[in-house]
């Protein structure tokens, strides 16, 4: 009778801790809060969700390839003369057979636009991977060491920083081979002393915390304090700059590319405002495209990036 008894209070006082602790809400509720909180972080998270996808579906989603030209109909064809029976079909406007219209080559722009957008954003990821993981370790060793290292680091990073980011990227493109490759390690390059910096701020406060003192006290190793203590500690910022800086890789290879110091291929949005801005009053439906997807994007990412940073902000971290 008393074990039973007992038993049942055992039940009874796990079923009421059970109850006492805090439920997580799901997921969905999370989705809808930060929807109602941040409808422009919404909204440019959908953007960058879409352009994702477009990039990631290309093959897919084009109903014709980027390079392939068009020909209609000539109505002024007289037989037997020079002039062709078919004409290129060449600046031509939204249609449904061309939904963003064709280029002054006879290309389509919507084939165009999403083979850009895989373009874009590849270069873009691997600019700001290249340099998260060297501005991330820069930043964390020369913080947790400081004194005459720290010193000697930032004095270069400010050598570094004392050109403008397109003359560096410009000498880049223009002494080595044009390629994705090349292109993204130079955007890279250019954006890891602004990531540095914001580690390295990030660290110094880190550093001092209780519980990286007390792992110092035991005997933890540098390389242990660094990576296992502090590094977690400063991911927030990290992921901040990841969200917002793609933005500015972006454009910066879109720039690049409308100055025609970019590779070719595959398609580049900014090749698409160059080619467009020739034809800008007669048939604008290529710089339009271009235009319209660039701006797109950049403005996605900023906004997510924004609405990212205050979620991650403790100080205006949404309750």
């Amino acid at each position: 009778m008393l074990a039973g008894q007992e038993r049942a209070e055992v039940e009874v006082l796990a079923v009421a801790e059970e109850l006492a602790q805090p439920q997580r809400p799901g997921w969905l509720l999370l989705v809808g809060r930060f929807i109602w909180r941040k409808p422009l972080g919404a909204f440019g998270l959908a953007v960058v969700l879409l352009m994702a996808a477009a990039a990631a579906g290309a093959p897919w989603l084009c109903r014709y390839d980027a390079e392939e030209t068009f020909r209609v109909a000539n109505p002024s064809y007289v037989p037997g003369s020079a002039e062709p029976e078919e004409k290129l079909d060449s600046r031509s406007g939204p249609s449904w057979e061309h939904w963003f219209g064709t280029d002054q080559f006879g290309r389509d722009n919507y084939s165009r636009v999403v083979w850009g957008a895989r373009r874009s954003l590849g270069v873009g990821l691997g600019a700001l991977l290249f340099a998260i993981i060297f501005g991330t370790t820069i930043g964390i060793v020369s913080a947790y060491f400081r004194g005459w290292f720290d010193m000697l680091v930032q004095r270069v990073m400010d050598s570094i920083q004392a050109f403008p980011a397109m003359l560096i990227l410009l000498l880049l493109v223009s002494l080595t081979e044009r390629n994705l490759i090349t292109l993204t390690m130079g955007l890279g390059f250019v954006v890891i002393t602004a990531a540095q910096r914001i580690v390295r701020s990030a660290v110094l406060s880190a550093r001092e915390d209780p519980h990286v003192e007390a792992a110092r006290a035991i005997g933890c190793s540098p390389i242990r304090l660094m990576v296992v203590h502090i590094l977690p500690n400063v991911a927030a910022p990290i992921i901040v700059i990841f969200s917002i800086g793609i933005a500015s890789v972006i454009l910066a290879e879109a720039a690049l590319g409308f100055l025609g110091l970019a590779p070719i291929e595959p398609p580049s949005w900014g090749m698409m405002l160059d080619e467009g801005r020739r034809y800008m009053t007669s048939q604008p439906s290529t710089m339009l495209a271009g235009g319209a997807a660039i701006t797109l994007t950049v403005m996605g990412f900023n906004l997510a990036g924004d609405a990212l940073r205050d979620i991650l902000d403790p100080r205006i971290r949404l309750s």
